[in-house]
């Protein structure tokens, strides 16, 4: 017998509403430097917490939680211990070296051993970001580079077999955008457009690019949300750029 259309309708908006609630029931819990905070953690769907300290790498937050200078973070020695996540995003950053970012992010894989883990790459000075991308060595501290990014996520699945590792990518869609910006076809005249210092993006466009590249990783879809000052032309560009990120590893 054929259902009634409003019987039909009544089915596919309990489906859709057991998927929203399994989306919002899942939890999320970053760590990093104020590169992270320009993702924008706060703004991410579900059950977020954060360990975000300004300036420092990986290594220096794992050995010193007390104090992040985000006073609303919840520390990770406490979060990681008491609660299972489902995703957890970790940065790297300058002063760390390979060995030592993995070595970090590995005691973190094993205190939370059902999560999956997104590299969260941050992005370099304005005034460097050319040179560290086109790096071809993972060897040495930290540079933005996708070698070193690349270098990180081999380790860590010879390392961890079976476990999820994603990146951001956050560097890359930078260059994307230098390329653009070269070839003429990108509403920004310079890459410096998209910082409001050396280092952090604005508040608006830079930080909505970020924190999408954070959604897109931790299968998150897109999100205006916060955003809506973002000119539609600038939004549209960037939404393409977005669209180029390639699909987050299962």
């Amino acid at each position: 017998m054929k259902q009634p259309s409003w019987l039909v309708f009544a089915g596919i908006l309990a489906v859709s509403m057991q998927g929203a609630d399994a989306g919002e029931s899942r939890s999320f819990f970053l760590i990093g430097n104020s590169l992270t905070q320009d993702t924008v953690p706060s703004k991410l769907d579900g059950d977020v917490q954060w360990h975000v300290d300004c300036g420092k790498s990986l290594p220096f937050i794992y050995e010193n939680p007390q104090n992040p200078c985000v006073k609303n973070s919840t520390l990770w020695p406490e979060a990681l211990k008491s609660k299972a996540y489902d995703f957890i995003s970790v940065q790297v950053h300058y002063g760390s070296s390979l060995e030592e970012d993995v070595a970090v992010i590995s005691e973190f894989v094993r205190m939370q051993p059902k999560a999956v883990f997104v590299i969260h790459s941050g992005w370099a000075r304005a005034k460097t970001r050319a040179e560290e991308y086109g790096l071809k060595s993972s060897a040495g501290k930290m540079q933005h580079s996708p070698a070193y990014l690349e270098g990180v996520v081999a380790r860590l699945r010879d390392l961890h077999p079976g476990r999820l590792f994603r990146q951001t990518r956050a560097q890359d869609l930078l260059a994307r955008i230098a390329e653009d910006i070269d070839a003429q076809k990108s509403p920004f005249s310079r890459i410096e457009d998209l910082y409001r210092d050396d280092i952090h993006l604005n508040v608006v466009t830079g930080r909505y690019l970020m924190h999408n590249a954070m959604r897109h990783a931790m299968g998150q879809p897109r999100s205006a949300a916060g955003f809506e000052a973002i000119p539609s032309p600038v939004k549209t560009y960037l939404d393409k750029v977005l669209d180029d990120l390639p699909p987050p590893e299962s």
